[in-house]
C-alpha cells in the first residue's frame, strides 16, 4: 500500500500536482480522500508538520476536488480545546482574562462537539455568563445562542431540544429557556445532493470517460480489438504461406 501510494504521488508530480489542503488530522485527510476517489478524483497523502497530513491532487482537477469537498463539508472546522486555550504559560492572567479564556473554550468544546451531529456542517455556540453581584437585588440570567449551518435533507429540527439540553447541562446556572438555537440550510450549490454525487468522468484504465460515453468508448474498444486480431490473424496466415510453401 505504502508503495502505491508513492507512485500515485509521482505520477500527480508528472501531471502537475499542487495541495489541495495541508495540516489535516489523518481520519479526517482519509474520508477527505475516499470522497474524492469515489468521484474519479486522484489524490495522493503526504505527511506534512506535527503529525498532520496533506493532500495533493492534480492541477487540473484542483477547482473541481475543492467544489466538491466543500458540497460535502469539508475540512471540518477547527475548533481549541479547553487544555490548549488554558496552556501553562510564564504570565499570571488576571481574573477578567481567565474568564474571558474559559468562556472561549466552553464556546468551542461545545460547537466541536455539535459538529458531529449527522448532518451539521458548521456550530458556533456565543455564551453570555454575566458577572452578577452576589449582594444585588436582581440577578442577570446566563444565555446562549446557538448557530447551526445544516445539510438541506439533515432533519435537525427534530433534535433542537436535544442540542438545547445538551448545552444547558454543560454550562452552569444555564436555564433551559436562555438557549437560543437558529438553524440555517446551506445554499442549494453547497447541498450534497445525489445527483450532484455522480461522478462527471469515470476514470478509465488513463483516461477519463464522461458516463453516458461509456458504452461507446467500449463498443470502439471492442472493435478495435477485433479489427486488431483479425490482422494479426491475417498477417499470421500469409506468414505461414510463406514458409509453408514448396522450395525451388
Amino acid at each position: 500500500m505504502k508503495h502505491f501510494y508513492i507512485l500515485l504521488l509521482l505520477t500527480l508530480v508528472g501531471c502537475g500536482s499542487q495541495a489541495l489542503y495541508t495540516r489535516l488530522q489523518e481520519k479526517e485527510a482519509n474520508e477527505m480522500i475516499a470522497i474524492l476517489s469515489q468521484n474519479g478524483i486522484s489524490s495522493a497523502k503526504t505527511p506534512g508538520e506535527d503529525e498532520t497530513w496533506n493532500i495533493q491532487v492534480a492541477t487540473s482537477e484542483f477547482g473541481q476536488a475543492v467544489d466538491l469537498l466543500k458540497r460535502k463539508g469539508y475540512p471540518k472546522d477547527r475548533f481549541e480545546s479547553i487544555g490548549s486555550v488554558f496552556k501553562k504559560s510564564g504570565l499570571v492572567s488576571s481574573p477578567l482574562e481567565e474568564r474571558v479564556r474559559f468562556m472561549y473554550a466552553l464556546s468551542e468544546d461545545l460547537s466541536e462537539t455539535l459538529t458531529h451531529i449527522q448532518g451539521v456542517v458548521t456550530a458556533r455556540v456565543h455564551i453570555v455568563l454575566p458577572e452578577n453581584d452576589p449582594y444585588a437585588e436582581k440577578i442577570t440570567p446566563s444565555s446562549a445562542a446557538i448557530f447551526i449551518t445544516h445539510f438541506p435533507n439533515a432533519n435537525i429540527e427534530a433534535s433542537i431540544r436535544e442540542i438545547k439540553y445538551l448545552v444547558t447541562n454543560s454550562i452552569e446556572g444555564l436555564d433551559y429557556d436562555k438557549v437560543t438555537v437558529a438553524l440555517f440550510p446551506v445554499s442549494p450549490n453547497n447541498s450534497v445532493d445525489d445527483s450532484l454525487d455522480t461522478p462527471r468522468y469515470i476514470r478509465v484504465l488513463t483516461l477519463k470517460i464522461a458516463p453516458e460515453s461509456l458504452g461507446r468508448f467500449w463498443f470502439l474498444v471492442g472493435t478495435l480489438l477485433v479489427f486488431l486480431s483479425t490482422a494479426a490473424a491475417a498477417a499470421g496466415f500469409f506468414v505461414w504461406k510463406y514458409v509453408a510453401r514448396p522450395r525451388e
